[in-house]
């Protein structure tokens, strides 16, 4: 297991913005990722999600390499506006759920990748 500060990470993480779908239902928000790793995504939402919530992702990951998988938000995390005191966007972390053992090595390496790099 890999504790990086007080979190307690299974698998490594690196910042790699990539663009990102992610739908609970019928609604869909588009976004950018914080980071990624072999287990899962942070990003960054307009709408609080609720812990639990399973959700479909679809992460672009360059002109050729797109995943498709299910998750579930983890956690939420309030970013406050500090000049209004209200929160204005939503860190959320999914776990990555139902993905293909093809994607999931693709994310490894990818990490894998730009941790060697120092690109994290």
């Amino acid at each position: 297991m890999i504790w990086i500060g007080k979190e307690k990470r299974i698998f490594p993480r690196a910042t790699f913005p990539c663009k990102i779908t992610v739908g609970p239902t019928d609604i869909y928000f588009n976004s950018h990722t914080e980071n990624i790793g072999e287990g899962g995504v942070k990003v960054i939402l307009e709408e609080k999600l609720k812990r639990a919530m399973p959700v479909n992702l679809e992460i672009i990951l360059g002109e050729d390499k797109k995943i498709i998988c299910k998750g579930q938000v983890v956690w939420v995390e309030e970013r406050v506006n500090p000049l209004s005191g209200k929160a204005s966007f939503f860190d959320t972390g999914i776990q990555f759920l139902d993905m293909s053992e093809n994607d999931r090595n693709y994310i490894k390496k990818l990490v894998d990748t730009l941790i060697a790099q120092n690109k994290v």
